[in-house]
């Protein structure tokens, strides 16, 4: 049986900045985004001129950069240099090109005292759906 599931989902709306190449930046509206139907993702929505850009990661990735550098690759997430204050730094990266986001570090630990709140660590699979998961993975 699994717990209450009361909170189903968590969603942050924040405004969050896109460093562009010459260090300027300039704000992006953002939501942040769980549910526990996937307990180990996180959703960053990041609302542009073209429309909605999404990236899913690990919500320890975030809980983790929120303190120290995490990830490696695709995603990496650090605390921003301390003359930037208290912000988060988010580097995106895909085969199109690459993003550096910043973030109010207090928003983001918001989140994902929410997040951990709703579903404890080490309690995720408790959340998990194996028959939608095999399902999905025989269809693939």
């Amino acid at each position: 049986m699994k717990p209450s599931e009361a909170a189903h989902a968590v969603n942050h709306e924040m405004q969050m900045q896109v460093v562009v190449d010459d260090g300027t930046r300039v704000a992006l509206p953002a939501r942040l985004s769980y549910s526990i139907e996937d307990p180990y993702a996180v959703t960053a929505t990041f609302r542009t001129g073209d429309g909605q850009v999404s990236w899913t990661f690990a919500r320890e990735l975030l809980r983790d950069g929120i303190r120290d550098m995490a990830g490696y690759g695709d995603i990496v997430i650090r605390p921003s240099h301390p003359s930037r204050g208290a912000q988060v730094t988010m580097t995106l990266s895909s085969p199109t090109g690459s993003a550096v986001i910043e973030a109010s570090r207090h928003q983001i630990a918001a989140f994902v005292s929410e997040v951990y709140n709703a579903v404890p660590e080490d309690a995720e699979w408790v959340y998990l759906d194996i028959d939608r998961t095999i399902e999905d993975l025989l269809e693939a």
